[in-house]
């Protein structure tokens, strides 16, 4: 992921369902339960609000819950917990900035519980992973009877550390306190998923479902896991069951259309992204249509049109004048070039990326950033030229200045540099070593595997690793990239 689009979305899974039914207003407000993080407002109509918009928000409905969270803090302005919650749920950059530094702004009439968990939200968007874990282990320590806060640390492991055993012992940490609170069975059912475990991802999202069979996530998520073990048809019907209780959730849309790819069937794939196009509310489910059509046409190797359906996602961030998305729409413009052997129109594109991100109204981190991050674009260029010598010093630049923000992804990212260098030298030994510490999540890892044990003449771990891509089965832009010439490659062993 690129510019703050990625960060936001990063930081909306991280604390989805972090907040408790306690309230702080004034003296004479009852009902408030001391174990849970509490609510400061003024405002029984924005307590009201913020709590029905949480309740979809719990179960992935953002677009819905929005409109509640506005009301929120149109009912108290210094609600911080809901500008928070407008932040998470925004459709474009400019409004989830506002909302944050909002929430910021009136986090001091906050409670203690509060002010961690925007924190840790700030901690995230700025990119500092052991600032957000402190706070999240705080809040924790000074609520463990509160399920939403153990669920909202088990994001953090999950998401922000890929630490699946960990995240996995918080959300069901959170069952236990509360084991009718129906969000951590969905995070649970995805952390086992990641570990192999599908057995009990299945019954963690059939006691989702269970919990709250009148909503459709608990459908997608379980469809998500068919389309995983390779069930299409099945996973589809799980999409439609999502759709038929609420047809404007657009996830189930992207589920059904990877469904169609992975079957070969590019023409319904896109039929059905361009179907996002008739229901969608906002400028965000608009740009999905264009993203995953894109990622139909990555998978035929047809980069020309995959191009133009990144251009469409870049003039609807345009209209609004959406520098960190439009940003980020460059990156995947020059990714998309570079793949394809559009090496010096990459560059120039890379350019233009940074360019944007600095004209945005995104915060100094996330600039920083972008240039820190522009090193491992740059590098990937040198090594599409075949220079080595600058591909290896930018590598070095960017590992030295990854040490200092720890930012996993990006570790992940300095191990997968590596390798590609070590590969492109022939050291075949030490690029294995190297991607081995990469993201394992990432398709275009377990490709370059393939090519390393293929250059080493091991066919079996490199058919292995080819199957892999192959068989992937998940909703992976990435993905796009890469398996069709995983398919050509695993030909050749």
């Amino acid at each position: 992921m690129a510019g703050a689009a990625a960060v936001r979305m990063i930081s909306v899974s991280l604390l989805t369902a972090a907040f408790a039914c306690g309230v702080s207003q004034t003296p004479t407000t009852p009902r408030v339960d001391t174990s849970k993080i509490p609510m400061t407002t003024s405002s029984e109509l924005a307590r009201d609000a913020f709590l029905k918009g949480r309740w979809l928000f719990d179960n992935l409905r953002v677009t819905d819950a929005h409109e509640y969270f506005l009301k929120a803090v149109e009912a108290d302005p210094q609600f911080a917990l809901a500008h928070l919650r407008v932040a998470n749920t925004a459709a474009t950059n400019q409004e989830f900035f506002e909302a944050l530094r909002r929430a910021i702004e009136h986090s001091g009439n906050a409670s203690g519980g509060e002010r961690l968990l925007i924190g840790a939200f700030e901690a995230a968007v700025a990119g500092d992973p052991e600032t957000q874990q402190a706070k999240l282990e705080a809040l924790v320590a000074l609520f463990p009877n509160d399920e939403r806060a153990h669920n909202a640390i088990g994001n953090f492991f999950f998401f922000n550390q890929q630490d699946y055993e960990r995240a996995i012992s918080a959300f069901k940490a959170a069952i236990e306190v509360n084991p009718e609170f129906a969000q951590p069975y969905n995070q649970l059912g995805y952390a086992l998923r990641f570990i192999g475990d599908f057995e009990g991802a299945e019954k963690a999202f059939q006691r989702y479902a269970e919990l709250i069979p009148d909503q459709p996530n608990p459908y997608d998520s379980y469809a998500e896991l068919l389309m995983r073990m390779g069930r299409f048809e099945e996973s589809i019907e799980r999409y439609k069951k999502a759709l038929a209780i609420e047809p404007t959730f657009i996830a189930s849309y992207i589920g059904i259309g990877n469904d169609q790819i992975f079957m070969g069937l590019f023409e319904d794939a896109r039929s059905t992204f361009t179907g996002i196009e008739d229901i969608a509310r906002n400028d965000a489910e608009r740009r999905q249509a264009c993203t995953w059509r894109a990622a139909s046409y990555l998978h035929e190797g047809d980069f020309e049109n995959a191009l133009i359906e990144i251009d469409r996602r870049y003039d609807i961030a345009a209209e609004t004048d959406d520098r960190t998305a439009m940003s980020a729409d460059l990156n995947t413009t020059a990714n998309i070039l570079l793949f394809s052997g559009r090496i010096d129109e990459a560059a120039e594109t890379y350019d233009l990326q940074l360019e944007m991100m600095q004209s945005s109204d995104a915060i100094d981190e996330i600039k920083e950033g972008t240039v820190r991050n522009r090193k491992w674009d740059l590098a990937r260029v040198a090594l599409a030229e075949f220079d080595l010598a600058t591909a290896s010093e930018l590598a070095s630049e960017y590992r030295q200045q990854v040490a200092e923000h720890n930012i996993r992804f990006e570790v992940q990212r300095t191990h997968e540099l590596e390798g590609m260098i070590a590969l492109a030298e022939g050291n075949f030994a030490e690029a294995l070593e190297q991607f081995e510490q990469a993201n394992q999540q990432n398709p275009q890892v377990w490709l370059l595997k393939a090519r390393a044990y293929a250059a080493t003449g091991d066919s079996v771990n490199g058919r292995s690793a080819c199957e892999h891509v192959v068989h992937f089965n998940q909703i992976n832009f990435n993905l796009a990239y890469v398996r069709k010439t995983a398919r050509g490659l695993l030909e050749t062993f």
